[in-house]
């Protein structure tokens, strides 16, 4: 049943690609389409395999383990402790992936827990997105297919991340749905079945990815509202409403702390550094508190799953009615009883990164450096694992077609400048939110495969062939 299960559900998969009308792409046959997906298939396993056997517990991992809780839960066999943890605090793990835990509980009424099942629906969902990617894309670029399969579906980490149980899967199949759907914002009229298809994909990705979803929708915008506008001021016409954005979301920055972006981009930094120090979190009915993830003998076990604190402990603490004031407690007196909340392990890829502070200076200052810390990390004095040599290589291949594209560029591409803006501003705009919230190397890794399709394409997109052709017989003679 462990293999016969996925096996059944791989070739399901593969009569759909056969028999559905949205797998009829241009320029690709279907036998080429099933061996793509079955690449994707194979990097799923490499994806679990790695993750079970070498770096556990990964996401992943808990995305499913968190999934069966709920089903059981759902059937009346748990405790129900999943749903009712604290949600006032932000990174309870739970709290923050819930929506890929519902998904992943959804699959479990047909996977009958099987882990591989999994693994192939969110195969299946990044593929999508990959494959919606492909029809935009060739709509503007239909010479350019080998470049297309490349750079949409064969790019390493793209493969890696996105054939697993991750946030960037579900990511992605939104990602390339809407700008397929909305014709990189392009669409000159909107029907009613397609706006309640985009709607509903774009709540799908604000749950996901927040910082997706608002460089999604920001640029969609502007590229929607250029088509009303005099084409021949377009890069005139676009600076001005990408400004003008910038002012606004300065403006109502200032109304509200709510509605501060400065405060949320510095608080997201300040709790992506602390989850980077890992730790023990507990918690009773007053306090949610945090030891140091080897500070495990602080804690006194009770017969009950409870624990007491040793005295003279050390920790952080939060009171429940007001998390966001944080307590440093040296030489513990305190005789409470707390359970055990949940545990992360201290990452072990962490960069120096200045802590921001909540103003326009101090988060616009940050995004050079942000995103060449995106771009560049992991460099090569800081490899720690095999995944992390391959991701360098692959940023000097990025790298080397930035360059190769700037030297032989072709002017072509200004014909479609309306794709090529939003490729470049979509793949800068996610690296710089990352770079700007993320300490730790793995994660900006993971984090940014949703942008790398359209960095790598558009840049090859934008090589000169015939130019480069021409220097390198040069060079030989």
């Amino acid at each position: 049943m462990q293999i016969l299960l996925p096996l059944t559900y791989s070739i399901l998969f593969i009569f759909l690609i056969l028999k559905m009308k949205f797998f009829d792409c241009p320029a690709i046959s279907k036998l080429q389409l099933i061996g793509l997906f079955v690449l994707k298939i194979v990097f799923g396993l490499i994806v679990y395999y790695v993750y079970m056997y070498h770096y556990a517990p990964a996401d992943s991992y808990l995305y499913f383990e968190g999934s069966k809780n709920v089903f059981d839960q759902f059937l009346g066999n748990s405790s129900g402790e999943i749903l009712g943890w604290n949600s006032s605090f932000d990174d309870v793990f739970y709290n923050n992936s819930r929506l890929i835990i519902y998904i992943n509980f959804f699959i479990q009424f047909i996977s009958f827990n099987n882990v591989f099942v999994h693994v192939l629906f969110f195969c299946i969902f990044s593929f999508i997105g990959l494959t919606a990617l492909y029809k935009a894309f060739y709509k503007y670029f239909p010479d350019k297919k080998n470049i297309l399969i490349l750079g949409l579906y064969l790019v390493p980490s793209v493969l890696f991340w996105t054939s697993g149980i991750y946030k960037e899967t579900i990511a992605l199949s939104c990602l390339g749905l809407i700008v397929y759907l909305s014709d990189f914002g392009l669409i000159k009229s909107f029907t009613i079945k397609m706006i309640v298809y985009l709607t509903i994909l774009f709540a799908l990705l604000f749950f996901v990815k927040i910082y997706i979803f608002a460089a999604l929708f920001l640029l969609l915008l502007i590229s929607w509202l250029l088509t009303k506008m005099n084409g021949a001021k377009y890069f005139l016409y676009y600076s001005l409403i990408f400004v003008s954005v910038i002012v606004i979301v300065h403006l109502f920055s200032k109304t509200s702390n709510r509605l501060n972006v400065y405060q949320l981009i510095a608080d997201k930094q300040a709790k992506a550094i602390s989850e980077a120090k890992g730790g023990i979190f507990l918690e009773n009915r007053n306090y949610f508190i945090c030891f140091n993830y080897n500070d495990f003998g602080a804690l006194v076990a009770r017969p009950d799953s409870l624990h007491s604190i040793k005295r003279g402990s050390s920790y952080l603490l939060w009171e429940l009615n007001n998390m966001k004031d944080t307590t440093f407690v040296t030489n513990s007196s305190d005789s409470s009883i707390y359970k055990i909340v949940y545990k992360i392990k201290p990452a072990n890829s962490v960069i120096g990164v200045e802590k921001m502070e909540p103003t326009f200076s101090s988060v616009y200052s940050t995004i050079p450096l942000a995103i060449v810390n995106v771009f560049f990390q992991p460099t090569l004095f800081s490899i720690k694992n095999v995944l992390q040599l391959f991701s360098w290589i692959e940023n000097i291949w990025l790298l080397l077609l930035v360059v190769i594209a700037i030297l032989f560029f072709d002017r072509k591409i200004i014909l479609q400048k309306e794709v090529f803006v939003f490729c470049i501003l979509f793949a800068i705009i996610q690296f710089a939110l990352i770079g700007l919230t993320t300490p730790v190397v793995g994660a900006m890794v993971r984090y940014k495969v949703t942008a790398l399709p359209f960095l790598f394409t558009i840049c090859m997109l934008c090589i000169d062939g015939e130019k480069l052709s021409k220097k390198l017989k040069r060079a030989k003679d």
